[in-house]
């Protein structure tokens, strides 16, 4: 759903507020598992930027302009988004969700609990596990049910964190307004609440979803986490989309 992803990326971005502050630059290699079968992806952490990469996208946040660039290397194309954006188009979902509250209230309970149904139920539970180790870090399982749709398992470390963004978080206060307002409905609510019992940074996440009778897997573990300086070429917009063309980034549809 655009809304859940929306508030979502919110979330990301209010949360690396919390994220001690660390001098080391963080890079992680996963071994990973999806419907291009078996592969590896790379996220890179440093005080100014982050770059999540995998063969067919990559994501870049840069903190200080608060830009986001999505690159698909198979279609060879690329968008941007800055959270100026995307803080319109959470607002914009803010206002229909609350829309869409007020339609539902007013509906017979029968056809109400049928509709949350449908929308998945909202129920989610995390249930803590086992500990066991992950690229050499104590890792902690942690089992997250989303009614019947979404089962995933994920393994989080309060050992290692991502240095801390070099941003004014103040900037993103009617930011965090619209993901308030969003996780007023109480479908929103209850992942939040249960989602703060994962404690720490993912280090492996295993996923399994059924829509329409169709399932869809997809995993990712840690095989190395490395401490240090990245090189500023990681980073390069410019570089990693040459010869790429610019499209129009999802959010602009999302208004």
């Amino acid at each position: 759903m655009r809304i859940d992803r929306l508030a979502v990326a919110a979330a990301c971005v209010l949360a690396l507020a919390a994220v001690p502050v660390l001098a080391e630059d963080l890079t992680i290699v996963y071994k990973t598992t999806g419907s291009g079968g078996a592969g590896t992806a790379t996220s890179y952490f440093s005080s100014e930027k982050m770059r999540m990469s995998d063969p067919e996208r990559d994501v870049i946040v840069e903190y200080g302009p608060g830009r986001i660039v999505t690159i698909d290397n198979k279609k060879k194309e690329y968008s941007e988004v800055t959270l100026a954006e995307m803080e319109a188009a959470m607002k914009a979902a803010s206002e229909r969700m609350q829309a869409m509250n007020a339609q539902m209230a007013n509906m017979p309970a029968a056809m109400r609990e049928k509709m949350q149904g449908m929308m998945g139920g909202g129920a989610v539970t995390v249930t803590k596990g086992a500990t066991r180790k992950v690229a050499g870090y104590d890792c902690q399982d942690y089992e997250v049910v989303m009614a019947a749709l979404v089962k995933t398992q994920v393994c989080a470390t309060t050992a290692i964190a991502p240095p801390a963004p070099n941003v004014d978080f103040r900037r993103f206060s009617s930011f965090a307004g619209a993901a308030g307002s969003m996780a007023a409905n109480p479908m929103l609510r209850n992942v939040a609440e249960e989602m703060k019992k994962i404690q720490g940074f993912t280090l492996a996440e295993t996923s399994s979803m059924k829509i329409l009778g169709r399932s869809m897997d997809s995993s990712k573990e840690a095989t190395e986490v490395k401490r240090g300086p990245i090189p500023p070429a990681t980073f390069d917009v410019a570089a990693l989309t040459q010869g790429y063309k610019k499209v129009a980034s999802p959010t602009a549809h999302m208004k």
